[in-house]
């Protein structure tokens, strides 16, 4: 019996895609089932300045060591960036648009919501995030192998 492959999937789907289907996949779950509680617009509001401040913080980071910021070519990384946001996570645009989904996801909570945040951040580490560590080992080697070891890869 053969197994199924997901290989393929690996660096296919921008990781924004991917948000914007776990948001969609919440929307719809409200149609199914009833809300849990009043969105808390301050909470959901401050979110979302903290997922722009830290998404816009990586993208400025890799534009100033002029290396790429596209999720579906890390082998096109040039420098490994350790400086600025890099310093409190290996991942601050993908922590970004996670934050960004937990917004989502108050903005219209349902009981599917916690699950729909943990399949996307799943899919993302799985699909994304392992496929770029495996890329930027073998690319860097010892200086990302340590900076992985001292640096998480979400806070």
């Amino acid at each position: 019996m053969s197994r199924i492959r997901f290989d393929r999937l690996e660096l296919k789907i921008p990781p924004p895609v991917v948000i914007f289907v776990g948001g969609l996949l919440n929307w719809f779950a409200t149609r199914w089932t009833d809300s849990l509680f009043s969105p808390p617009w301050l909470v959901i509001g401050a979110l979302i300045v903290v997922a722009g401040v830290v998404g816009v913080a990586g993208v400025l980071a890799c534009l100033r060591f002029k290396t790429t910021v596209h999720p579906w070519s890390p082998d096109e990384t040039s420098v490994l960036v350790t400086d600025d946001i890099f310093q409190l996570s290996r991942n601050p645009m993908y922590l970004a648009l996670l934050v960004f989904l937990v917004a989502c996801c108050l903005y219209q909570p349902t009981w599917l919501s916690p699950f729909i945040f943990v399949g996307v951040t799943r899919y993302l580490t799985r699909f994304q995030i392992l496929p770029e560590e495996r890329i930027l080992s073998d690319k860097f080697g010892d200086q990302y192998a340590q900076y992985a070891s001292s640096v998480r890869r979400w806070l």
